[in-house]
C-alpha cells in the first residue's frame, strides 16, 4: 500500500512538473467585449503585463505575431516588462567595486550595458510598430525609483520613450482612432512602492486615489490602466468603468472554481487573480491579465502566460463584458 502511494505521488509529481513547463512556454489570448452609450467610436485594444523579460524564443516572435495579427488600434502594457533583480544585483555589484576602489566613496553607478532590459526594449519596439502604445509602471520598474537606481531609471525611462511609447505618470489622454474621438479616456495609474509591500496592505484612501488620477468625467468612458488587482474594488468605486491589471501571475496556479491559488502578499486565494471581475451593480469591470513571464518563483500550472484582446463598442446603454478564450502555443 505505502509503495503504491509513493508511486502515484511521483506520478502526481512529473505531471504537475510537466504542466508547469508546459504553461511556462506558451500563451492564450482572451477576449472580452464591453459596450456603453458613452462610447462614440468602436476601439479594438490588446492588453498584456508582466513580461519580466520573458523571451518566447527568437526575440518573442510568436508573442509579437499574435498580437500584429489582432490588428489593434491600441496596445495597453501593464507593468513589470523587467525584473529588479537583473539591475539591483548589478547596482549592488558595481557599487562593491567603486566602494573599494574610491577608497570608501559609494557614488550611484551608470549602467555600462543593456542586458539587464533588452528583451523588454526589443518587445516595446515591436509593439510601436503595430499600434500606438500605452504604459504603466508596475512594481519592478517603480524600484527603478530609488535615488541609487536614478541612472538606470533615466536609461529605461529614455529608451522606452525613444521608442514613441506614451509613459503614463499618472496621465489621463483621450482615445483617438483614425483622428476621431472614440469617448474613451485612459487614465494611467502609477502606485508607489508602498503599495506593493510584502505581508502588509497599506490602504489606498480616496483621497490618495484623487490625488494621483483626480475625478474620471462621467460623460466619457474610462479605462484605469494600473498595475496591481489589489486595490480593484476601490478602481470601480473611484468611478472606472473597465479596470486593467496584471501583478499577480495568475495565482501561479489555477483551479476551477477557486481561481488563483497565490497571492502577492503572499496570500492564498486572492480575490483578483485572473478573468473578468464585475461590480455588485453590473456596472464597472475589472480584467486580471495572467501575464507573460516570471520571476523568482517560476511557476505556472493551469496558468499559461495570456494575451488579452478587448473590444470597446458605442451602444444605447450600458451592459456587462463577455469573456472567452483562445489558445495558443
Amino acid at each position: 500500500m505505502g509503495r503504491a502511494v509513493i508511486i502515484v505521488l511521483a506520478l502526481l509529481a512529473v505531471f504537475f512538473l510537466i504542466v508547469m513547463y508546459v504553461d511556462n512556454h506558451r500563451f492564450v489570448v482572451r477576449r472580452y467585449s464591453f459596450r456603453s452609450n458613452r462610447i462614440k467610436k468602436g476601439l479594438k485594444a490588446v492588453f498584456v503585463a508582466d513580461l519580466h523579460e520573458k523571451d518566447y524564443g527568437d526575440h518573442n516572435r510568436s508573442l509579437i505575431g499574435t498580437i500584429r495579427g489582432e490588428e489593434p488600434d491600441v496596445i495597453l502594457v501593464g507593468g513589470d516588462l523587467l525584473v529588479s533583480a537583473l539591475f539591483t544585483n548589478r547596482i549592488r555589484r558595481d557599487l562593491g567595486i567603486r566602494h573599494m576602489e574610491e577608497g570608501g566613496q559609494m557614488t550611484p553607478p551608470v549602467p555600462t550595458d543593456e542586458r539587464w532590459m533588452q528583451n523588454s526594449i526589443q518587445f516595446m519596439r515591436d509593439l510601436t510598430e503595430i499600434a500606438p502604445v500605452y504604459f504603466v509602471y508596475g512594481n519592478h520598474e517603480e524600484r527603478l525609483c530609488y535615488e541609487i537606481c536614478g541612472e538606470y531609471k533615466k536609461a529605461f525611462d529614455d529608451a522606452i520613450r525613444g521608442l514613441g511609447a506614451h509613459m503614463l505618470r499618472n496621465e489621463r489622454v483621450p482615445l483617438i482612432k483614425r483622428g476621431e474621438d472614440t469617448g474613451i479616456d485612459l487614465q494611467g495609474l502609477e502606485l508607489p512602492i508602498d503599495y506593493y509591500v510584502k505581508f502588509h496592505k497599506n490602504e489606498l484612501t480616496d483621497a490618495a486615489l484623487e490625488r494621483m488620477a483626480g475625478r474620471p468625467d462621467p460623460s466619457r468612458y474610462t479605462v484605469l490602466l494600473t498595475h496591481s488587482p489589489v486595490y480593484g474594488d476601490r478602481y470601480m468605486d473611484w468611478g472606472a468603468d473597465l479596470s486593467l491589471c496584471g501583478h499577480v501571475h495568475g495565482g501561479l496556479m489555477r483551479l476551477p472554481v477557486v481561481g488563483g491559488v497565490m497571492g502577492t502578499g503572499p496570500n492564498l486565494f486572492p480575490k483578483y487573480s485572473g478573468g473578468l471581475y464585475t461590480d455588485k451593480d453590473g456596472g464597472r469591470n475589472l480584467i486580471v491579465t495572467c501575464g507573460l513571464g516570471a520571476h523568482t518563483l517560476a511557476i505556472r500550472i493551469f496558468d499559461p502566460g495570456e494575451v488579452t484582446v478587448i473590444e470597446l463598442e458605442p451602444e444605447e446603454g450600458d451592459k456587462n463584458g463577455t469573456g472567452k478564450e483562445n489558445g495558443r502555443n
